[in-house]
């Protein structure tokens, strides 16, 4: 029996838990990937619920019928599309969950994700220049217990000098590391802003009529507003269907509750409607 894998998930393991977990058991999904079933029920259980999934799929939806899109993925590199669209969907999920993501807003997260990534590249060519700088380390620290007249001053001289200059990309990398991070912290500070006087915006409204017209000048907030009016039409008209039927009471008498004016006068035009209806099939 061969050794279970242990470490950090990734990003393989991560999709292919995802796209098995409904028609496959724990067990052969363990058995396929090498790994315990603990770490697949705990895989399975760090999975986005279906409504988050659903709702991150929608703002991909949105980003994939955008300007900007076409132009961007062009200068992506092969996991860095569906790290974009991700992090696009939570960004978008953070900052416009309570209220409308507008088109400058929408400018700001593509910049900050695609910030993101420019750290992330800068991080992982950091790591493999140390790897190399260690390399080249060791390759010379041999090289040198060697007697002098042993030693290859070509290759040694070769590393000492591509020591060097890996020393000072590794310092380049690590300000334009320091650089993306310091622009990624202003451009969420921006968007915190931008969110934060909408938030004002909407407590105004409550207060302010002009602010609320203004609210209501959004094309989601209107079409939120106008489902919730439904909602709530559809809602009263089921409870005056129920209360327009007969009911007996207390006292033991059977009859209709009177709810409104305006109900008997469509009760008493709905019966004239019938009768007539009833008499021309008479006739």
């Amino acid at each position: 029996m061969s050794k279970l894998k242990r470490g950090k998930m990734s990003q393989q393991e991560r999709e292919l838990i995802a796209s098995q977990h409904d028609t496959k058991s724990v067990e052969e999904i363990a058995r396929q990937l090498n790994r315990s079933q603990d770490f697949v029920r705990k895989a399975i259980a760090a999975l986005p619920t279906v409504e988050r999934a659903e709702e991150q799929g929608d703002w991909i939806s949105r980003l994939r019928v955008s300007s900007f899109w076409a132009e961007i993925r062009k200068g992506l590199m092969g996991s860095e599309v569906g790290y974009f669209e991700k992090a696009w969907a939570s960004y978008n999920d953070q900052f416009g969950s309570a209220t409308d993501i507008l088109a400058t807003d929408e400018l700001m997260i593509k910049d900050l994700v695609m910030l993101d990534i420019f750290s992330n590249r800068c991080m992982i060519e950091q790591a493999n220049v140390i790897r190399r700088i260690e390399d080249l380390e060791r390759r010379i620290e041999r090289e040198e217990e060697k007697d002098f007249d042993a030693q290859d001053t070509v290759s040694l001289g070769s590393w000492r000098t591509q020591h060097s200059s890996l020393l000072a990309a590794k310092v380049t990398l690590s300000k334009q590391h320091m650089e993306y991070q310091q622009r990624k912290d202003a451009k969420l500070r921006d968007l915190k802003g931008s969110r934060d006087q909408r938030f004002k915006q909407i407590e105004e409204s409550r207060r302010n009529i002009f602010e609320l017209i203004k609210d209501l000048d959004k094309r989601k907030k209107r079409q939120q507003e106008g489902i919730l009016a439904g909602k709530v039409k559809e809602a009263a008209n089921r409870v005056r269907q129920d209360w327009n039927q007969l009911h007996e009471f207390e006292d033991g008498e059977v009859d209709k509750p009177f709810l409104s004016p305006e109900g008997e006068l469509e009760d008493e035009r709905l019966q004239n409607e019938q009768g007539q209806a009833d008499r021309r099939e008479d006739t």
